[in-house]
């Protein structure tokens, strides 16, 4: 089975970790599952990754809150005494940085720095009496080689609406879901309809989407005036539409069939993943989602398989709008003019998402005809 990224080191960190070896200045003392960073920063040192691969280096944080919520703090990444990006991290959850190949050129070891400007003392905002200066705490700790994807062969000339099946929504609403209905596609997909943030939808997929196996992991209500049936799946926190109303059905039939249903196409779902027969499409709304929160779906995908991932972000002046911007092997920057209302997810920017669509279709490979 191909993938398009190799594994190259999981770190744990804490009492039962095996970190330590890789570990210079600027960590706390083994906590219970986890290491703060301490004072204005941190130092990593890896084991030479070979040349000429990118590298993704990911971490589990979490944020030292105040005392009643918790508080945005800058995280740079430097490597090999390189400054390449610093990012606002605003709430637990994985992050990435993407390293590029000539970052870790050279021999020897890789030193990394973190630098965390905003750490600050327990004890000055009303977390109890410590005083250390603390940032970040870290959990693990993974670093992926990107792998090389060879040049995809001739395939054959499909029209739109077979291209368009070809796609599938992984986050964040229903949105593509609905273009793909607009332009006569009905294909089968877990999240077409459905609502699932990031953080659990990472949790999924690295366990690959185990616990949906009992009646009591769904349940079933009526919404809006028309009154359709929606169903809430609660390992993952998926909402999602059934198109079913109760003048047609009643609950328990719902349940049953939506039970069924979710079995089949998670298994269909891992099954597609492991064989990349799809490019999966990612958006956050109304904050887009960013890049060191979209890298750790990337790799979750193509850990299984050489999968692709459009990511869609609103257009700038360097992605102008309706383009495509090459990021990674496999990872696709889709550049929108805008998404749809948060409650209205059928207004959405159609001749936008299109032309993004034939791009990236063109892109990974495929072909289309009139």
């Amino acid at each position: 089975m191909q993938r398009g990224v190799e594994r190259i080191l999981a770190l744990q960190f804490g009492r039962a970790g095996n970190e330590a070896h890789y570990l210079g200045a600027g960590w706390s003392g083994d906590e219970a599952g986890s290491r703060w960073m301490v004072g204005g920063f941190s130092v990593l040192w890896l084991e030479n990754p070979g040349a000429g691969l990118d590298l993704i280096l990911e971490l589990d944080v979490g944020i030292l809150p105040a005392a009643t919520a918790a508080v945005a703090q800058r995280l740079a990444l430097e490597v090999r005494d390189r400054r390449l990006t610093e990012i606002v991290v605003a709430t637990d959850g994985s992050i990435g940085f993407r390293i590029p190949a000539e970052a870790i050129e050279g021999a020897g070891p890789v030193k990394i720095v973190f630098g965390h400007p905003d750490c600050k003392r327990p004890a000055d905002v009303g977390l109890g009496p410590d005083d250390r200066y603390l940032s970040f705490w870290v959990s693990d700790l993974r670093v992926y080689r990107v792998l090389p994807r060879p040049k995809p062969g001739a395939a054959p000339r499909l029209p739109l609406r077979r291209a368009i099946e070809r796609f599938e929504s992984i986050g964040d609403n229903c949105e593509f879901g609905l273009l793909q209905r607009a332009l006569k596609a009905e294909p089968l997909g877990l999240f077409r309809f459905s609502f699932i943030s990031v953080p659990t939808l990472l949790r999924g997929l690295r366990s690959d989407f185990g616990g949906q196996e009992d009646l009591g992991a769904i349940s079933v209500s009526l919404a809006g005036k028309n009154r359709e049936y929606l169903v809430r799946e609660s390992h993952f926190g998926m909402t999602y539409h059934t198109f079913q109303h109760d003048a047609e059905t009643d609950i328990a039939t719902v349940a049953d069939q939506q039970l069924k249903r979710l079995r089949y196409l998670k298994r269909e779902f891992i099954d597609d993943v492991a064989v990349g027969r799809k490019i999966y499409v990612v958006k956050q709304s109304p904050e887009p989602l960013m890049p060191h929160a979209m890298l750790p779906v990337y790799t979750a995908l193509n850990e299984r398989g050489a999968n692709w991932l459009l990511w869609m972000v609103p257009g700038d002046a360097a992605n102008p709008v309706g383009t495509v911007t090459p990021m990674l092997p496999g990872l696709l920057r889709g550049n929108i003019d805008r998404f749809a209302p948060l409650d209205d997810a059928a207004d959405l920017s159609q001749d936008c998402w299109v032309s993004v669509c034939k791009a990236a279709w063109k892109i990974a490979g495929g072909a289309l005809r009139d």
